[in-house]
C-alpha cells in the first residue's frame, strides 16, 4: 500500500511538470541583417551584438503567439565614412494574429523607434526611419514585406522591399524550443521511483 502511494505521488509530480510544457516559451532571436541592391553602401552595428536573443510563445495550429526582443541600438554608416545615425528600438514585439498554410506570418508591431543623428549624412538617414518597428506585412503599404516562418527549420525570414537607394534589406529570425518540461518531469518521476525503491531497500536492512 505504501509503495502504492508513492507511486500516485511520483505519477502526481510528473503531471504537474508535464502541464506546465504548454506554457514553455520559445526561444526567439534575430541572428543577421543583410542588405543588397542599395545605391549606397551601408554599413550596420547592432548593440548588443547577434544574436539578439528574446523570446516567444507562439501556437503553430492556431497561428496566434508573441514574439518580443530585448532592446537594441542600430548604429548606422553610409558609405563607409563614420556613423551618421544611431536608432533605439525599446519594447520590440510582434503579435502574431495569423500564419497561413505556407507559413506566411500576419502581425501587429508594438514598440518605440528612436533614430539620433550622429554625424556625416544622418539629418538625411533619421527621416525615413519610422517610430515603430513594422508589422508583417505593414499596415500602410509604405513599406511592402513579407515574413515567412518555417516549423521544420525554425526560422523566420522578413524581406523589406525599400526604396530602390536602400535596395532589399532581409531580416533572419530563428526560433526553438527547449527540452520539454514534460520530459523533465519523466526524467523526475523515474528519479523519484528510484530512490524510493532504494530508500525502501536501505530500510529492510
Amino acid at each position: 500500500m505504501k509503495l502504492a502511494r508513492q507511486l500516485v505521488l511520483a505519477g502526481a509530480v510528473s503531471a504537474v511538470f508535464s502541464g506546465a510544457a504548454l506554457a514553455e516559451p520559445i526561444v526567439f532571436q534575430l541572428d543577421n541583417v543583410t542588405t543588397e541592391g542599395g545605391t549606397f553602401l551601408t554599413i550596420q552595428t547592432y548593440v548588443p551584438a547577434f544574436p539578439l536573443i528574446g523570446s516567444g510563445d507562439v501556437d503553430f495550429a492556431t497561428g496566434i503567439g508573441v514574439l518580443n526582443l530585448p532592446d537594441y541600438q542600430i548604429f548606422v554608416d553610409i558609405n563607409n565614412d563614420g556613423f551618421d545615425a544611431r536608432i533605439d528600438i525599446t519594447n520590440w514585439q510582434q503579435t502574431v494574429t495569423a500564419i497561413d498554410a505556407i507559413g506566411n506570418v500576419t502581425s501587429t508591431a508594438s514598440g518605440s523607434v528612436v533614430c539620433t543623428v550622429v554625424g556625416g549624412i544622418g539629418e538625411l538617414v533619421c527621416p525615413t526611419v519610422v517610430s515603430t518597428p513594422q508589422s508583417w506585412p505593414p499596415p500602410n503599404g509604405d513599406l511592402p514585406s513579407a515574413a515567412v516562418i518555417d516549423p521544420g527549420a525554425g526560422t523566420i525570414t522578413v524581406t523589406d522591399n525599400t526604396v530602390s537607394a536602400a535596395g532589399t534589406i532581409t531580416q533572419f529570425y530563428s526560433y526553438s524550443a527547449p527540452e520539454p518540461a514534460g520530459a523533465a518531469g519523466s526524467a523526475l518521476s523515474v528519479a523519484v521511483l528510484a530512490w524510493l525503491w532504494r530508500y525502501r531497500g536501505h530500510r529492510r536492512h
